[in-house]
């Protein structure tokens, strides 16, 4: 079988990137050499692309590695970043929060002294992220409040809707709840705009949690179905494992004990299946406080303490000293 031309294979992957068509992408390009994909910039982005939108976070992690290797031998500061920038990320998805945040460092210090405004916004925004898991909300906030103006001044709206994404998370857990659902609709109106489905349903089934704990269950339902809906139709595996936490306490919330863990069960699979750390952590501890409340101390304790220790290993100290506290009230 003749191997396809480079401007045949960039065509065929700039037509399935720009349609959001990420499966067909990893399919069509994981059966080439890497060392082959990684001589073409662009498509060596998007593959890696492709391998963060379908959660192939290991994957993702060893090919971001050759990516930034190879991208120092050829002298591509561009493709340096881009590399730190995913491996960053694949390092946060896998529970790996410090060698994260080194590698955001150097980015933004790499960004900095070149004057990538794009590259400087990401790591602001990544970093942001991290600040949150270690319960430091307004560090968060600070991070992601120096990414707006950058991607305005870019005029790249993606980047600035991830940034409202981001903190309706962080004011979600600082219990500010009116500026989470606000961040969370701009963040869903601008992805409408862009018609970037990931970031719609991200942000969809983030608002659902937030309008949940507003007590607006009827809402909440509302957008959880829709942001599952989106989820899957896509595919991304971890949106639709968040998805299921959030409907599984929704259901809950609603008096469906048996609906609610099963949708939770579910989110947990997929969590492991992705090894997404932070997903496991959340889902276990949702899991835990509706078996408390539901009279079923022995399995709460259990999915109780499975949470501590993975919050403990993200570093999540402050999420994790709570939890002791409901499993110490459960045990008295």
């Amino acid at each position: 079988m003749q191997t396809p031309s480079w401007d045949e294979l960039r065509t065929t992957a700039e037509a399935l990137a720009t349609d959001g068509d990420w499966s067909a992408l990893y399919e069509r390009l994981a059966g080439e050499d890497v060392a082959r994909l990684l001589e073409d910039s662009s498509i060596a982005y998007w593959f890696a692309e492709s391998l963060y939108h379908t959660a192939r976070m290991e994957e993702l992690a060893s090919y971001a590695s050759a990516y930034e290797q190879s991208s120092r031998r050829s002298t591509d500061p561009d493709g340096v970043m881009r590399a730190l920038n995913l491996g960053g990320i694949a390092a946060f998805e896998l529970g790996e929060p410090e060698v994260a945040r080194a590698k955001f460092d150097t980015l933004m210090e790499l960004a900095e002294a070149s004057g990538d405004r794009e590259m400087l916004a990401r790591a602001a925004n990544n970093l942001g992220a991290i600040a949150n898991l270690k319960g430091r909300r307004h560090e968060a906030l600070a991070y992601y409040h120096l990414a707006i103006p950058l991607y305005q001044h870019l005029e790249q709206p993606r980047g600035i809707a991830q940034s409202y994404h981001n903190l309706g998370r962080s004011y979600h857990d600082m219990d500010r709840l009116d500026e989470s659902v606000a961040s969370y609709a701009r963040a869903i109106l601008m992805a409408e705009d862009l018609a970037y489905a990931p970031l719609i349903a991200m942000s969809t089934i983030g608002r659902a949690e937030a309008e949940l704990r507003r007590g607006d269950l009827p809402l909440a339902s509302r957008l959880v179905e829709r942001g599952l809906e989106l989820a899957r139709a896509i595919p991304d595996p971890i949106s639709v494992a968040e998805g299921l936490r959030v409907r599984g306490s929704v259901l809950w919330a609603d008096g469906d004990e048996t609906n609610g863990k099963s949708n939770l069960l579910e989110a947990l699979e997929l969590a492991l299946e992705t090894r997404h750390a932070l997903l496991e952590a959340e889902i276990r501890r949702d899991i835990g406080r509706w078996l408390a409340g539901a009279g079923q101390p022995h399995e709460a304790h259990a999915h109780l303490s499975a949470a501590v220790e993975r919050f403990d290993s993200l570093g999540a100290g402050a999420e994790a000293r709570a939890l002791r506290e409901e499993i110490s009230s459960i045990d008295s």
